[in-house]
This record gives structure tokens, sequence and C-alpha cells, in this order.
């Protein structure tokens, strides 16, 4: 199964893919831990949002490694929050209880190497004032707190 064919639900389906990057997410206010969130690439180069409930986390992070390949067997296709979208698709493939995690070692389908650099808060204030462009710099940025 490839990306494009997730839709909202439960899905037996096997998919297969390189875990690009993977950060904690928490609550703004209560720093309470929510989960962990991923960006995933498959085979077809498409990118989708992970998610993993901090109930599950040392389920599967301890296997985790920026760059890996993997394959997933049974998941949720679960509702994109369009405030916290990093990917097109309006579907996020959230782990469930039932999920299995194992890495793809002897894949013969190629997978693309990570083409994403996450920068720092030092490096993306460095480059501002240079006063030039900044094409590699898209998203949002939200001061959340005074730091």
């Amino acid at each position: 199964m490839s990306f494009k064919d997730v839709k909202f639900g439960p899905h037996e389906s096997e998919l297969r893919f390189r875990l690009i990057h993977f950060w904690e997410a928490r609550n703004v206010r209560t720093k309470l831990l929510i989960g962990l969130e991923m960006l995933l690439i498959d085979q077809e180069e498409t990118i989708i949002q992970g998610f993993i409930p901090a109930g599950r986390m040392d389920t599967y992070l301890p296997h985790m490694r920026t760059g890996g390949i993997y394959r997933l067997h049974n998941f949720f296709g679960s509702n994109n929050k369009t405030l916290y979208r990093v990917s097109e698709p309006s579907v996020t493939i959230t782990f469930s209880s039932t999920s299995v995690l194992s890495d793809l070692e002897d894949s013969s389908v190629c997978f693309p190497e990570d083409r994403f650099r996450f920068y720092g808060y030092e490096e993306f204030n460095a480059a501002c004032d240079l006063k030039g462009d900044l094409y590699d710099y898209v998203g949002h940025i939200k001061l959340v707190n005074p730091q």
C-alpha cells in the first residue's frame, strides 16, 4: 500500500517507508507529552505525517532511527489537524494498539533519501540577519514563550 491510498479509518495493510524525521509533540501550556510526530516518505516520493500516541512510544521509539526503512502492519488513518500539518495529505498514519513495526532490511524497492533540512532557531535567526532570501526556510514560526 502506498501513502496516496491511505484513507480515514483502520487499515490491516502493510506500509513501507523511510523515516525522515521525528520529534516530540507536547502541550504548549502544560508541557504534557502528547506523542511522537513523524515525517515519512514512501517509494513513490509521497510525504505523509505519522503519529505515535504517548502511551505507545516506549514500544516503538527504541527501534526507530532517522533514515531507517520500515514496514508497518495495522495502522489507523486519522484526521490531520490543519494547524499542525507538516505534509500535504489530509490523513495522518497513526500507530494503533495492533500496529507492528519492523525493519525493512532486504527491500528491492528504492526509497528516496532525506531531502529535507531542519534548521534550529539559531541558524534561522542568523540567516535573517543576512538580509537575503530565505528560500530554504519554509513554514510558520510562532513565538510560544519568551524563550
